[in-house]
């Protein structure tokens, strides 16, 4: 698990920072979520977008490279396990 949720009562949270941290963070991420090869140093929680725009029946539609990245993201399931912060997990380096 490249990014594990932390006990925060019963449930899990990603991690957290200021807001001039944040920027930093947005800005050291690298890859995209199309080509799976998005990659971040920090904690925040990244979700990829799954949209795709429907150009019309058969036709090939690019994935999406939209991703929003969320600090202090609560999960209702953690349970005593930590579980990923990221959809799709994302390397962390």
């Amino acid at each position: 698990m490249a990014n594990p949720t932390s006990a925060a009562g019963d449930n899990g949270v990603s991690g957290t920072c200021t807001p001039a941290e944040l920027q930093t963070q947005i800005d050291a991420i690298t890859g995209s979520i199309s080509g799976s090869d998005l990659s971040s140093t920090e904690t925040t929680a990244i979700r990829g977008s799954v949209a795709k725009t429907a150009k019309g029946f058969g036709s090939a539609v690019a994935a999406s490279n939209v991703f929003s990245v969320t600090q202090g993201l609560r999960f209702a399931y953690h349970n005593g396990t930590s579980v990923e912060c990221d959809a799709p997990a994302v390397t962390r380096t």
